[in-house]
């Protein structure tokens, strides 16, 4: 658990001042009878700007007086209603949309329509919007598309071509058509609905019969559509109009390079406001303000340190009002996780909706749509979505998801189902049992045994109709894990996804084209891309966790913003429209400039009346965000704002661990697992050294004795995994296999192999090796013949072939008596310990993967290595400085490398062989490595004489002997414990790395 993050002391907050929104309410009170006010229309930005102002008017309000409050309204919610229309749904004005393109081109897929659907419509919207002259500019947009496609060589033009350079000539008549039958049936969308307005209000205003429309206050506007501009226009030529903009002279003086007031500084001219009210009072320069820039070391930290910032506010001063802005809303759900407990922040609201791709649920559509996506169908080209065979990958992760874990456990839970308990368990299991790569849906419905979440999951998709039906029962089934618990969120994101899959069902219901799987899904992405998770609280709660858009004219005493970086705040340079941006910068229509400056606005007049600010940005290097980058706007307050308000405190800080708590050293943090050897330990121990000990776990215990433990004493079990292709050790065996059964016969027969006998020997080792893979594979369900095992077979016929074929020029090879192989082989030794009046009896082995007769009668263990072996690394002494003879015993005895491993291995196969119970191999036998990676080096040996010189000891058996017991010594000492090793290279293939924090 991360310790929590640590800042500096506070200071007293500078004095509160009254918000721009209870400053309108006294103006409003003080400049209009009590009569008059309830014929006002007040428009504010935002419908959380409604209920603040609606409160700030209560609160003005002489006690015991009553009134008639004026007509408050959010601009967009007055435009449609101004409009008389009714805003359709997206997804029934895509389809609308694509009608009237399929009318016009028969042959248009909707498959290629939804790629660019949804973003033609946002650009009718925007064209709408800002009353563009769309008639102009589809002709603008076509001649472009003309030149560009007279420009192209006549050879390159395609019937794609065509139909790309003909929908551009047809967009204008798109859109005329599109217009015509929302308006036969009073429906609309956003941008249209702004324009209807806007052409409603000259009608009324051109009508001389009418009585002039009520006055209208406008108020805490910033960037203003085309539409709204000229709505306020309209009103204000018949005095109809009052304006009350927020604005600060830092940024909305004329020489300011300060884009936050690119919008204002045209209004202001335009409608020559006056500079004298409380719309233009100087709050960034000369008002005290208390900011701290708050670097943390990644993104996920932000909810932490927004929870504790929270607090510290809340215990400073409980009265304050607080807002946390979350410029990116994936943050929502980890500040929300990171709230202080309930006695610091009794209430809090959050204005901001959920996203559902932020949700949980959100992740299993995705995983059940990579399930099908990724899969393949064998035998029915054509088809782009993977059925009937899925890939053991994304069912994996899907089975495992925390949605159908929680419905696994209310299975569980039903007595009269026993069959179904375990369900999940049991199938993922059978996958790493079988080692199956692709899973045919009927092998996972069989061993689903007939269960609907099975059926649901991996029943084969042809289209939307399957993927609406699979959705119903998933939703159905999940819910009864929540009928009982209905503060579940969870239960919110079911009844939200319910509802998405219904209006899908719907839209679709009576179409006579059905959708693919590919298409339903980016159009369902697209609805739970818009689709937000309500909250309830307290509107008016003093804490309040909001967007940077919902804090439009809203004013707060202590602002904390997160995501203060680049690419977050402002957002990242892009252009979501099908039209260029020169089209768009020639007609005035809004570009990411226009977006940033906008951003700009928000955040400066957030911070106008902002005692304290804390501004959090995810330092450079960190995990998590797009760029480490500071936000513009921080430099701009370090740099420019600083300069010109001497009464602001700037603290400029990097969030910490405390210092109270200490990073171990470097041994303590190698070493932080150590076990004694006690009793039962020891005990453990003797254990594997009578039932005996191979070359390999004495490697492994000289190379991590905690390794060991696990391994040898613990005897945990490593995960079981599927493996798609071969690994290092199952290439191995498959070479080993395949060299053994091809010298088979010569073994059996007790005849020499010689180099008449290759040819033929030759021609086998193909099909041989396909028969050690088939053998290799015959549990699993990927092909031997398919993918990297494919490779994998060739490169392994490659090798044995070069190595037989390398036979006749290693000298002294051939003919080659062959008299076992794959042979197990043992030895004991008795070890004296201390205080033990009987020696304990070390028991050795291993298996020879070939013994040779030598001509003199010695014997020859070789042992086949598929990895690389260099000559050098076997010679423990050294070359360039040979080392003295004990420090090569120390090394043989101790060392944990690649050189002393093998050399390790090859002394105690010759041990082995030359102490042969049954059948002792002469003396001076040998062991040798055959490395297939270096065949023309030939078979390589160590020299093994130090181990003689150094005991003192001429007979290299009684030598070999007393070394081990030196081992098993060493093993049984309790004064050396178990502990990590101090190799961190070491660790990095270790399956119980996990265990020991590594």
């Amino acid at each position: 658990m991360l310790p929590s993050p640590t800042l500096a002391a506070p200071v007293a907050a500078p004095a509160a001042t009254r918000s721009f929104l209870a400053q309108v309410a006294q103006e409003l009170l003080a400049s209009h009878d009590v009569d008059a006010l309830s014929e006002l229309v007040v428009i504010v930005p935002t419908r959380r700007a409604v209920v603040y102002l609606k409160n700030e008017l209560a609160l003005a309000t002489p006690d015991g007086q009553a009134l008639w409050a004026p007509r408050i309204a959010a601009m967009e919610d007055y435009m449609v209603e101004r409009a008389g229309v009714q805003i359709e749904e997206p997804i029934a004005l895509q389809l609308l949309l694509f009608d009237i393109f399929k009318h016009i081109d028969p042959d248009l897929q909707f498959d290629h329509f939804v790629g660019w659907g949804g973003l033609l419509l946002q650009d009718f919207s925007t064209l709408d919007q800002h009353l563009a002259d769309t008639k102009s500019i589809f002709e603008y947009l076509a001649e472009a598309k003309a030149l560009e496609r007279w420009q192209l060589d006549p050879e390159k033009k395609t019937t794609g071509l065509d139909r790309y350079f003909g929908f551009w000539g047809q967009l204008h008549k798109v859109y005329l058509r599109f217009k015509a039958l929302l308006k036969k049936e009073h429906l609309s969308y956003p941008g249209l609905a702004y324009r209807r307005a806007v052409q409603g209000l000259r009608r009324e205003l051109a009508d001389v019969k009418k009585p002039l429309p009520a006055r209208h206050v406008f108020v805490g506007l910033g960037g203003l559509s085309k539409a709204e501009e000229t709505f306020i226009d309209l009103l204000r030529r018949v005095g109809r109009a009052d304006l009350y903009f927020d604005g600060d002279p830092f940024y909305l003086e004329k020489d300011s390079p300060n884009r936050a007031g690119q919008a204002l500084r045209r209004y202001w001219g335009k409608w020559d406001l006056p500079l004298d009210t409380f719309t233009y009072q100087d709050h960034l320069r000369s008002r005290p303000h208390h900011v701290r820039l708050l670097g943390v070391a990644n993104a996920s930290m932000q909810g932490k340190l927004a929870g504790q910032l929270l607090a510290e506010a809340r215990q400073r001063n409980p009265d304050a009002t607080v807002a946390v802005v979350l410029p990116d809303e994936t943050l929502l759900l980890p500040v929300l996780h990171g709230l202080p407990p309930a006695e610091l922040v009794p209430d809090f609201n959050v204005t901001m909706g959920l996203s559902f791709q932020s949700t949980a649920l959100f992740n299993l559509v995705d995983l059940l749509f990579e399930v099908h996506l990724t899969g393949i169908r064998e035998g029915e080209p054509g088809r782009d979505y993977g059925v009937p065979k899925y890939h053991h990958l994304a069912v994996s992760k899907l089975l495992a998801h925390p949605f159908l874990r929680r419905y696994q456990q209310w299975q569980d839970a039903q007595p009269d189902e026993p069959q179904y308990h375990k369900l999940l368990d049991t199938i993922c299991q059978e996958i790493v049992k079988k080692h199956m790569v692709l899973l045919p849906a009927t092998e996972l419905l069989r061993l689903g045994h007939g269960h609907p979440l099975i059926e649901a999951l991996f029943k084969t998709w042809d289209n939307c109709d399957n993927i609406i039906g699979a959705c119903y029962t998933l939703i159905d089934l999940l819910k009864r894990v929540y009928e009982h618990d209905h503060t579940a969120i969870e239960a919110e994101y079911l009844y939200l996804f319910y509802t998405l899959i219904r209006q899908l069902d719907t839209a679709f219901d009576c179409r006579e084209q059905r959708l693919s799987v590919r298409s339903f899904r980016r159009f369902l992405y697209d609805q739970m891309r818009r689709t937000r998770l309500p909250f309830a609280g307290e509107p008016l709660a003093q804490v309040q966790i909001m967007g940077l858009l919902e804090t439009r004219a809203l004013d707060f005493d202590h602002v904390i913003i997160l995501s203060c970086n680049e690419n977050t705040l402002p957002a990242p340079k892009r252009q979501q429209s099908l039209f260029p941006y020169d089209v768009l910068a020639e007609y005035k229509l809004p570009t990411y400039a226009d977006a940033e400056a906008n951003t700009a606005y928000n955040f400066w007049r957030l911070l106008q009346r902002a005692g304290r600010v804390d501004l959090v940005h995810v330092l450079p290097g960190a995990e998590g965000v797009r760029t480490g980058e500071r936000s513009r706007f921080l430099r701009q307050l370090e740099f420019d704002l600083a300069a010109q308000n001497p009464a602001l405190v700037l603290e400029d800080k990097t969030v910490e661990v405390p210092a109270g708590l200490t990073v171990p050293s470097g041994d303590e943090l190698l070493n932080d697992l150590v076990l004694a050897k006690d009793d039962a330990m020891l005990a453990g121990l003797r254990g594997v050294l009578e039932r005996g000990l191979s070359p390999s776990a004495l490697n492994e215990y000289l190379a991590c004795t905690l390794k060991f433990y696990f391994s040898r004493l613990a005897r945990f079990q490593e995960n079981e995994e599927v493996e798609e292709a071969l690994g290092a050790d199952g290439f191995g065996t498959v070479v080993h296999d395949a060299l053994e059964h091809l010298l088979k016969p010569f073994e059996l027969s007790t005849r020499d192999l010689t180099a008449a006998d290759l040819p033929e020997l030759l021609k086998k080792v193909p099909a041989e090796v396909q028969r050690q893979l088939r053998q290799e594979e015959k549990d699993r369900q990927a092909r031997s013949d398919d993918g990297l095992n494919h490779v994998l077979g060739q490169v392994a016929v490659r090798l044995i072939r070069k190595y037989l074929e390398s036979l006749p020029g290693q000298p002294g090879v051939l003919p080659l008596r062959i008299t076992a192989q794959e042979t197990p082989m043992a030895a004991t030794v008795f070890a004296d310990l201390p205080g033990q009046a009987e020696p304990l009896a070390v028991r050795i082995f291993g298996r020879a993967d070939r013994i040779d007769a030598l001509p003199d009668g010695r014997r020859r263990v070789v042992d086949y290595k598929t990895g690389l072996v260099e000559r050098r690394e076997l010679n423990l002494r050294g070359t360039q400085k040979p080392l003295s003879t004990a420090d090569t015993v120390e090394r043989l005895l101790a060392e944990s490398s690649s050189g002393a491993d093998k050399v390790r291995q090859l002394w105690l196969y010759r041990f082995m062989l030359e102490s042969d119970e049954l059948n002792p191999a002469p003396p001076g036998s040998e062991a040798a490595i055959m490395s297939l990676r270096k065949i023309d080096e030939g078979l390589l040996s160590a020299p093994l004489d130090f181990i003689t010189e150094g005991t003192g000891e001429s007979n290299f058996l009684k030598a070999s002997a007393e070394l081990i017991a030196r081992l098993a010594r060493r093993m049984l000492d309790p004064a050396e414990p178990i502990r990590k090793t101090d190799d961190l290279a070491k660790c990095e293939y270790c399956p119980y790395r996990g265990i020991c924090a590594r």
